[in-house]
């Protein structure tokens, strides 16, 4: 089973959750975090993307997120990533930052893991949907899993792995690194990201992000 798959599967799972609490003896609490989209540090001056939108609903058994955006390229592949900082407490910035994340991994017990990937066609759908369990997390970039669901601070951060390459779409479509050049890499990212996918040509950027700070 493939990562869109199990996320289809997942996101499916939660809507049930969703709809079905109501009727528990004892509700599941839901919290739901609205944040806005800006461009990623990475490419210059940090601005606000229009017609964009994300959010997420988050319960002791995991997260559901949609990302709704704008300004991606016709034919381009891209992913979601979901970054969870499990312990924002001990973040150095308040949102947490990049470092937080990939340097001061072992205070925040954060963690990585991928939250779906979408060809843009000529339709323009811009549309990424996921859902991240908690405890363990699929092929995790850190191995911290998703351990303070209610009480993470959650980024969602989009990479943008260029054109698609048929022969490697499969992996440009389901991993970090696929279709990317090892030059175009983030160095301070983990050997488990740069070793996710297929390499290939292209040149690959983080390029937008949205920061859910719950309960705030």
């Amino acid at each position: 089973m493939n990562h869109r798959t199990f996320m289809v599967l997942g996101v499916l799972v939660m809507l049930v959750l969703t709809v079905s609490v109501s009727a528990q003896t004892d509700m599941l609490t839901v919290q739901h975090t609205t944040a806005t989209v800006h461009t990623h540090s990475s490419q210059g001056d940090v601005r606000e993307i229009e017609r964009s939108r994300a959010e997420v609903f988050v319960t002791e058994e995991g997260m559901t997120m949609n990302f709704q955006t704008s300004e991606l390229e016709e034919g381009h592949v891209y992913t979601a990533w979901v970054a969870i900082i499990n312990n924002p407490e001990n973040c150095a910035s308040n949102p947490c930052a990049g470092p937080d994340i990939v340097t001061n991994t072992n205070n925040t017990n954060a963690e990585v893991t991928y939250g779906d990937g979408i060809l843009v066609g000529s339709d323009l759908r811009m549309e990424f949907a996921g859902f991240v369990p908690a405890g363990d997390v699929p092929e995790a970039w850190y191995g911290n899993g998703f351990s303070n669901p209610l009480g993470a601070e959650i980024h969602i951060v989009i990479n943008d792995h260029g054109p698609l390459i048929p022969e490697l779409a499969g992996s440009m479509m389901n991993s970090y690194r696929g279709g990317c050049a090892d030059e175009s890499l983030p160095v301070p990212f983990p050997d488990t990201a740069k070793a996710d996918g297929e390499p290939g040509p292209n040149t690959c950027r983080l390029i937008q992000f949205a920061v859910f700070q719950q309960g705030q």
